[in-house]
């Protein structure tokens, strides 16, 4: 099994190899450029545009429910024949 398994082995990578490039390219090999302009790290806070949320009272729910549902003319189910809906029937 072993002899079997060389020759494909070489056999598979022969082909691998001719698609590999002779030498790296340029930009690979180059050193950094030091005359290059870069920005100078500057300090930013980490907690800097954090949000912040301090305790407060409960509200309403019934209110808060008001405040989040659509507005009459916002679509929605206005001018629905509501005793058509599936399972109305009764």
């Amino acid at each position: 099994m072993l002899n079997l398994l060389k020759p494909a082995v070489a056999l598979t990578a022969l082909p691998l190899a001719a698609c590999v490039p002779t030498a790296a390219p340029d930009w690979l090999v180059l050193p950094a450029n030091p005359a290059v302009a870069v920005r100078a790290p500057h300090y930013s806070a980490v907690t800097a545009g954090v949000a912040r949320y301090d305790v407060v009272d409960p509200k309403d729910w019934r209110e808060l429910n008001r405040a989040v549902t659509p507005k009459p003319g916002s679509g929605g189910m206005e001018g629905m024949d509501h005793s058509r809906m599936p399972g109305m029937d009764r």
